[in-house]
């Protein structure tokens, strides 16, 4: 890990910003190595750590990302800068749920860590720019374990439960899609498209 990484990744727990545990950012990093992509789609900023893990993998990479928070935007923007990757990034600020319909292009690599409950929504717009053969990663997809075990009662995040169960269920079925859910951090699906 670099230097610059381990420093967003203490400021980021320091301030409880969500980043994704080591064993996501490992696999991340390896996925990204490995499919070498050229154009990444990321769902989720944050600040900036995520993103810079595809970078760092992908020497040859752009990256286009979708904040919903400006403050959060304007960290990743210095992150990304001080990481000297700030050339190969669009950093796009505003709810993924109006920017995810009208994208545009096609994407080799699309990592989607932003709203849980929109997975499903957001999938089929996802399909339609990931090329054929690209990977698309989802992070959380357990979702602290209510996801294979929905509570009967109610219980706050049961909406987020069953909208990621039924995501799951959905690229799992898919005949055109080849789909491995990793127990791994809250769960992280790996989805190639046929």
């Amino acid at each position: 890990m670099t230097a610059k990484l381990q420093e967003i990744l203490r400021f980021a727990r320091s301030r409880h910003i969500p980043v994704m545990p080591d064993d996501t950012k490992e696999l991340l990093y390896k996925l990204a190595k490995q499919h070498r992509p050229k154009r990444i789609l990321e769902i989720g900023t944050a600040i900036g750590y995520s993103g810079i893990v595809l970078l760092t993998a992908s020497p040859h990479a752009t990256l286009n990302t979708i904040e919903f928070d400006e403050e959060r935007a304007e960290m990743a923007r210095r992150n990304f800068a001080d990481a000297g990757v700030y050339d190969r990034v669009n950093l796009f600020v505003g709810d993924a749920k109006e920017i995810v319909p009208q994208l545009t292009g096609q994407y080799d690599f699309i990592f989607m860590d932003g709203p849980k409950g929109q997975y499903e929504v957001f999938l089929p717009y996802l399909e339609e720019v990931l090329q054929r053969g690209g990977i698309l990663v989802c992070d959380n997809v357990l979702y602290k374990g209510l996801v294979e075990h929905i509570p009967d009662k109610r219980h706050k995040h049961i909406t987020v439960a069953r909208n990621l169960n039924s995501f799951l269920h959905r690229i799992t079925a898919d005949d055109s899609l080849e789909t491995t859910v990793y127990r791994i951090g809250d769960g992280v699906s790996v989805t190639r498209k046929k």
